[in-house]
């Protein structure tokens, strides 16, 4: 039985499902993709102004019918009556790329900490899959699996804020801003945003999100100390890096692999606000600045856009620390030197919107006059924020024909000319920025030197790749982004400094920089049929990842984890990802990883496709499973249920 806040929280996010032929079950999914695409379809998908009831939708949308309410707490027996009365649960990520349809009775979404517990513990002794999700934000689906799944969007209190040591505690199910609007009022931050802030905090580290900035870390590195419940003999584990090293460190970026995180301690920083300068560059003058606005600016991301010359470079810098050479007016600090300030007049835009606007208006306008499509007036268009603009955009035409994606490029390219200039906000909106609709994303992260010698490899390989892009005429929209970091001593991280024994100064100062690529995916009223969506998709990982892992082999590439697609048959593309990975972190990290699963998931009822592909069963795993079993038979059924811990 649930309490009626939770029943009416699901009963939002909820639609009726039916199970009968395939083509009904194929309707209902475009149905909810569709409700996906009306929540991104106005101004309200700028990402810092999303309502998070309507995210909470679009981020996962489970199909399922809900019974009963009540306002006593729940037991897992009668958990268990309600998950038996349910229908078949569907959840689709956010970009309508990944879906995955559960049985009755294999999704579970607990309310307090005792019950996902018990849960587990029940799940640990009957073998039954508990794979854990967050927000299914992820554009690969890391987190589905069809055996059973568990997500935390109950247990999302906010246990401490210790202004003292400089850290929140948080239950695991919390999203990003939920953290930002509890530690607002204390003046406190997060160190760095990943340019959403909707995912749950279990995820959020747990995939090695990442923002940009040459000495920041990814967020995996501001845990210092977590919770997991694993389905193990070792029941709830408490860790830091004190108490358990690796473990501690294989855990806070484990893929939900080693236990479902719970509770999560993260570092802090003072809330400031961030002065933001956007301005445009020809590649050839991005290349020569980079090495210089790596060391000046604290978060700095280019955007390179296919087909033109031209790259946008957004810079975001404490207003109480301005590089002078920087965005702003020059005055006396009162200590006879000189200090960047920003004024209103720095701020005022040089560009009316309208100006702004007017090359993606104007293409807009045309491409629909060309189909005679009268469908939006100019009301609508002119209602249009930059993303959706975009969007439209590249769905008025053929978004595979490599003229058409030139034409929208040339239109982005000028409105970034018009639209750059100086903002000033507080930093949890500005390191939040537009993604655009729904879409294909791929990312990778390879070294790029150190902070004090960033070295070429950031610039070569965005050269080789927008050569192999341009040279064979791939239909590759705007933007390719592109972001910095500093390294992590997460051993499964896309930017692990590796086994360090001593620092060094290269692990210290490491720099890895991050570059993902796009195809944008059109909404139901563009393609009712979804064979667009079906094209665009072939396209994008037949031929756009697999260029993207060509030019990266010599770079060391490695894909962010959320965005990492792998395949067991043969003959896909993707075949040979599961292998690299495991090449590319070594038998040592490989290992230590299956290691950590034989001690707190021995049964593999944490695992998904992505992970046992890049991580395969090997003979000592059977012989963990044997001896688990061996061990549940010979223990009492209420110590197993309980966690004799």
């Amino acid at each position: 039985m649930m309490s009626a806040a939770v029943a009416a929280r699901k009963a939002a996010t909820r639609l009726p499902f039916s199970t009968q032929w395939p083509s009904i079950r194929h309707s209902s999914t475009r149905a909810a993709s569709a409700s996906l695409t009306t929540v991104v379809g106005d101004d309200s998908h700028m990402h810092n102004g999303w309502a998070a009831s309507l995210l909470a939708i679009a981020a996962a949308t489970t199909v399922t019918t809900v019974i009963g309410t009540t306002t006593a707490a729940p037991t897992l027996a009668e958990a268990k009556e309600d998950i038996e009365e349910e229908e078949s649960t569907r959840i689709l990520n956010w970009s309508g790329t990944h879906h995955v349809d559960l049985a009755p009775g294999t999704y579970h979404e607990p309310e307090t900490q005792l019950e996902l517990e018990a849960l587990v513990a029940d799940a640990y002794r009957k073998g039954q899959h508990i794979r854990p999700v967050g927000s299914a934000l992820s554009p690969n689906g890391l987190a589905f699996d069809s055996r059973g799944m568990v997500c935390l969007s109950n247990l999302d209190k906010i246990v401490e804020i210790n202004k003292d040591e400089m850290t929140v505690t948080v239950q695991a199910g919390a999203r990003v801003s939920q953290v930002l609007d509890a530690l607002r009022p204390h003046g406190l931050t997060l160190p760095n945003l990943a340019s959403i802030a909707e995912q749950q905090i279990g995820g959020f580290v747990s995939v090695g999100a990442h923002g940009t900035g040459a000495l920041i870390p990814p967020c995996d590195e501001f845990v210092t100390a977590l919770t997991i419940v694993t389905p193990s003999e070792n029941g709830v584990v408490k860790m830091t890096e004190a108490t358990h090293g690796q473990l501690f460190r294989l855990a806070r970026l484990g893929l939900g692999g080693l236990g479902i995180l719970s509770e999560v301690t993260l570092k802090v920083i003072p809330a400031h606000r961030l002065v933001e300068q956007t301005s445009v560059l020809s590649r050839s003058e991005a290349k020569q600045q980079l090495p210089t606005l790596l060391k000046r600016h604290k978060h700095i991301r280019y955007m390179w856009i296919p087909y033109c010359d031209a790259v946008v470079v957004v810079t975001n810098d404490d207003e109480n620390d301005l590089p002078l050479l920087g965005p702003g007016t020059e005055v006396s600090d009162g200590k006879g030197g000189k200090k960047k300030i920003v004024t209103t007049e720095d701020i005022k835009p040089k560009f009316s919107t309208d100006e702004q606007f007017k090359p993606l208006r104007d293409l807009l306008r045309k491409l629909l006059a060309n189909k005679n499509d009268t469908s939006l007036d100019d009301d609508m268009i002119n209602g249009m924020g930059f993303g959706d603009l975009r969007d439209v955009i590249l769905a008025s035409g053929n978004m595979l024909d490599p003229d058409h994606v030139k034409r929208c490029n040339k239109a982005e390219h000028e409105f970034w000319v018009k639209a750059g200039g100086i903002d000033l906000a507080p930093s949890d909106q500005k390191l939040q920025f537009d993604c655009g609709g729904q879409q294909w994303v791929y990312e990778v992260c390879f070294p790029s030197g150190t902070y004090g010698m960033p070295g070429t490899a950031s610039i070569d390989f965005m050269e080789d790749l927008l050569k192999e892009i341009e040279s064979s005429g791939l239909p590759a929209p705007a933007p390719i982004e592109q972001r910095w970091s500093s390294g992590s001593t997460s051993p499964l991280s896309p930017a692990s400094v590796g086994p360090q024994v001593n620092e060094s100064y290269d692990s210290k100062n490491s720099l890895f920089s991050w570059v993902g690529v796009i195809m944008y995916l059109p909404s139901e009223d563009f393609d009712p049929t979804g064979y667009r969506r079906q094209f665009i998709t072939e396209c994008f990982k037949d031929k756009y990842c697999t260029l993207v892992r060509k030019v990266g082999e010599k770079y060391d590439i490695m894909c962010h984890w959320a965005k990492l697609e792998v395949s067991d048959d043969p003959n896909d593309p993707n075949a040979e990802v599961a292998a690299s990975v495991r090449k590319h972190f070594g038998p040592s990290v490989v290992e230590a990883f299956n290691s950590a699963r034989d001690k707190y998931d021995p049964k593999r009822i944490l695992s998904s496709s992505v992970i046992d592909q890049c991580n395969p069963v090997h003979i000592r795993h059977i012989m963990c499973i044997m001896h688990a079993n061996v061990q549940l038979l010979s223990r009492p059924e209420h110590l197993v249920r309980g966690f004799d811990t």
